[in-house]
């Protein structure tokens, strides 16, 4: 089942493998105590992922402006194997932490500025059979 927004992803209580935000609304922050309200922000993000993220094989979230991805995002998507973070505002240091990601299979990177990833970084992805598309 494809989640196209947070709301739909909590209905579906872990029975979502997919979760297609691109250009969401869902990314900015309401929360008025957030540094980030009213800018695009993972705060919502992260709470759902945590409840209902676990049997998630895909996340697009392309186009929504982010500029950091926290190192513990995806934590309990331990299925997840295609990551897309197309067209955000993304640099490699800012995605740099997410290789814990077991089963990830495809890291779409592309469209974000300063994407210039290390060998050393390609090497890590490469060692487990990780495509990236940057």
């Amino acid at each position: 089942m494809v989640a196209k927004s947070l709301a739909e992803l909590n209905r579906l209580k872990g029975t979502a493998t997919k979760l297609h935000l691109v250009s969401s609304e869902d990314i900015v922050c309401r929360d008025i105590q957030c540094e980030r309200v009213t800018r695009p922000c993972a705060c919502k993000l992260a709470v759902a992922l945590e409840k209902s993220g676990q049997n998630l094989r895909e996340i697009d979230l392309s186009g929504n402006n982010l500029d950091s991805v926290p190192e513990s995002l995806f934590e309990k998507c331990a299925n997840l194997e295609r990551l897309s973070l197309r067209n955000n505002k993304l640099t490699v240091e800012a995605i740099g932490k997410h290789y814990k990601l077991r089963k990830l299979k495809l890291l779409e990177l592309g469209g974000n500025p300063g994407m210039e990833l290390s060998v050393e970084c390609y090497n890590r992805l490469a060692k487990r059979n990780v495509k990236v598309r940057v």
